[in-house]
């Protein structure tokens, strides 16, 4: 190899070598560049895959809400299917195949009971998607409204007070009225452990006025609709209640939320329109789709407290309507837990306005008689700017001036609002 080709080679190695340490160079840019961008990757990756798993939206919440869902669908799938197979038996035995609504009584047919829906210890309130009609222990008809469920301390007797819940707690009791059937033209009765009963949705004169001439109210159509083809309506457990208060509404007309829950400011120092409002409207604050609510009229006060007085005859609530010790009143002794949480005694002889629900319940139901007055829709000598209202007060010494069954006026119109005074929800299935 001559000089010239050894020279030549020579510097074609020095440009290999130089060559190769560039590749190098940029080898080595491109692994830390590419790594950086893993890394991020990878924690973005990461962040993404923490929220779809744990967050509000994530795999664990949708997992809890499928559980609850399938629960729910397992229910409502059980009473479509009592609902075909009653159908069939009924066509197979000679019938017209018509069926009730998810339940009932038909012949050869499982029933769907209010036992069935009552959750047990530690479980939640099934709440039904549709209007489902069930019996209770007796075989009394109980329509229950989409939305609603049973709730864990429901009756499962009508005497005992069935209880159904909507999604927020609120509360609400059926009271069975019996229907007139056109073709026997014998109404329906209301069994009771003690015996048939029948209740009438009407007005009542339990204390003795003349409820023709100084108290008027024409039955209200809706309720009226209601009550024949459901065979009942519901009537709030509670006095109305403000949601969002802590101390009790003696001297401010705040708005507050209106909820039928135990333990809760009763909702008073309010105006009876604003009430008639109130009560309204809850339906669709809450979202009923299938009833709805209203203050309630004589003609569910009146029927609430015949009814009270005839499912329990055999007992001392046999004349609720005229004697109702078991509101708050001055001469009433209890225990009850106040607004926070504390427990209390009521003594004799004190005036003191307690939360919702803290007397003793008569087939479930509390404070008609007393923790505070309650309007109605009735009205006085036909004028609508005179309000009536029922029941006693916490200021009353005793049930014996003032009963459940009572009706009071106030000189003062429409235009007055006191802290004696509050309201009670109905409900009505559509």
């Amino acid at each position: 190899m001559n000089l010239k080709e050894k020279t030549e080679k020579s510097t074609n190695f020095e440009k290999q070598k130089n060559t190769m340490k560039k590749l190098k160079k940029q080898v080595k840019g491109i692994t830390l560049i590419a790594l950086v961008v893993t890394i991020v990757v990878l924690l973005i990756l990461a962040g993404v895959a923490i929220s779809l798993t744990v967050g509000n939206n994530g795999l664990f919440r949708r997992a809890e809400n499928a559980a609850n869902i399938w629960q729910m669908a397992e229910i409502n799938e059980q009473i479509e299917m009592d609902k075909a197979s009653n159908f069939i038996e009924d066509y197979m035995n000679g019938g017209s195949g018509n069926n009730t609504q998810g339940g009932g009584s038909e012949p050869g047919g499982e029933t769907t009971t209010v036992g069935d829906l009552k959750p047990g210890a530690g479980e939640e309130v099934t709440i039904l998607d549709e209007t489902t009609e069930v019996e209770d222990g007796l075989e009394n008809k109980v329509v229950i409204p989409g939305g609603f469920g049973i709730a864990s301390d429901s009756g499962t007797n009508v005497e005992d007070g069935i209880v159904i819940e909507d999604k927020d707690g609120n509360q609400f009791v059926w009271i069975p009225v019996s229907v007139l059937d056109e073709k026997t033209g014998e109404k329906t009765p209301i069994h009771t452990s003690t015996g048939d009963i029948t209740i009438d949705y009407t007005r009542i004169a339990f204390t003795g006025e003349n409820i023709s001439t100084e108290y008027l109210e024409t039955m209200p159509s809706d309720e009226e609709a209601s009550v024949k083809a459901n065979g009942g309506y519901y009537i709030g457990r509670y006095e109305a209640g403000d949601g969002s208060s802590t101390d009790f509404r003696t001297s401010k007309s705040t708005d507050g939320t209106v909820v039928i829950k135990k333990g809760q400011v009763p909702y008073n120092y309010i105006y009876k329109t604003v009430a008639e409002t109130e009560a309204t409207e809850m339906a669709t604050v809450q979202e009923y789709t299938t009833a709805i609510t209203k203050l309630a009229s004589s003609y569910a006060w009146d029927t609430a407290l015949d009814f009270i007085q005839k499912a329990n005859s055999d007992n001392e609530h046999s004349d609720y309507a005229t004697s109702s010790p078991e509101g708050n009143y001055e001469s009433t002794i209890f225990t009850y837990t106040d607004i926070t949480g504390i427990e209390q005694t009521k003594r004799e002889g004190s005036s003191e306005i307690v939360p919702t629900g803290q007397t003793t319940a008569v087939s479930n139901i509390y404070d008609m008689g007393g923790n505070l007055h309650e309007y109605t829709t009735e009205v006085y000598f036909n004028d609508e700017q005179i309000f009536i209202s029922r029941g006693g007060a916490y200021y009353l010494y005793n049930s014996e001036i003032l009963p459940a069954g009572g009706r009071g006026c106030s000189d003062y119109g429409v235009g007055f609002k006191s802290d004696i005074i509050g309201f009670r929800i109905t409900l009505y299935v559509k």
